[in-house]
């Protein structure tokens, strides 16, 4: 009974986040929406969890809010700190485009996959691949060729903050 409360406890914000995310979508906060997103909600949820993965996700895919809202906010920073860099290259014709593989010690999935996003979302890279232990990107800045310098330079910040998440409330091997 405990387990089932708890489980329920969770599921309740992220059925309201999927149900807000369905109207907006839907473009209408009618009752009519409201019930059919609540209910794919609890569909997709009860998918998910039972035939899709192997344990609860709520343990493997665990971000503290607050690492959530500091990343936000470095994502934000970063999209117009390199947008700004974007176009003054762009303007006095210095582009240099390339591929740079850059080193990470990341080996969580959905971390990885975060960080990538982060480094495609900011004007100047594009991740085109990513597997533990490195990242594929094109940069339209390539001012380095050593990987290490080009990595911290185009996912420094982004890696740092979820990393510290992730060392403070444990590998997600450790909790399976």
């Amino acid at each position: 009974m405990k387990q089932l409360l708890s489980r329920a406890v969770f599921a309740v914000p992220i059925l309201a986040v999927l149900t807000v995310v369905w109207c907006i979508w839907s473009e209408s906060f009618s009752l009519s929406t409201l019930a059919a997103g609540l209910l794919l909600s609890i569909l997709a949820l009860l998918v998910t969890n039972r035939a899709l993965l192997n344990h609860t996700y709520q343990k493997r895919y665990r971000l503290s809010p607050v690492t959530l809202v500091r990343y936000v906010v470095v994502l934000i920073i970063e999209i117009f700190r390199s947008g700004i860099h974007a176009i003054y290259i762009t303007l006095t014709d210095r582009i240099n485009v390339g591929v740079v593989d850059l080193p990470t010690d990341i080996q969580d999935p959905l971390t990885g996959v975060m960080v990538a996003s982060a480094i495609t979302l900011t004007p100047g890279t594009v991740t085109i691949d990513y597997s533990p232990g490195k990242f594929k990107v094109v940069w339209i800045d390539c001012a380095t060729t050593d990987p290490a310098e080009a990595a911290e330079s185009i996912k420094g910040n982004f890696e740092r903050v979820l990393i510290r998440d992730r060392n403070i409330h444990g590998k997600p091997e450790d909790d399976v």
